[in-house]
């Protein structure tokens, strides 16, 4: 069941190379860096020690 909970939160992607902040994704997504051109996946992501993670529907990522 934590699973499940886990996989419905955004995570921050930063590139690994050069450090850019790319956007609040699920962690299923894969992010190409258009400032270096490396994919970005939750495998290979700079994750911040004080991680933090966003609901699906969070008012905080809407775009307007």
């Amino acid at each position: 069941m934590k699973r499940k909970a886990e996989q419905l939160l955004q995570v921050e992607f930063i590139c690994p190379a050069c450090g850019k902040h790319l956007a609040w994704a699920l962690p299923t997504a894969a992010i190409s860096c258009p400032y270096c051109g490396m994919w970005v996946t939750d495998k290979n992501r700079h994750k911040p020690q004080g991680e933090v993670y966003l609901p699906v529907d969070s008012e905080q990522t809407v775009l307007f």
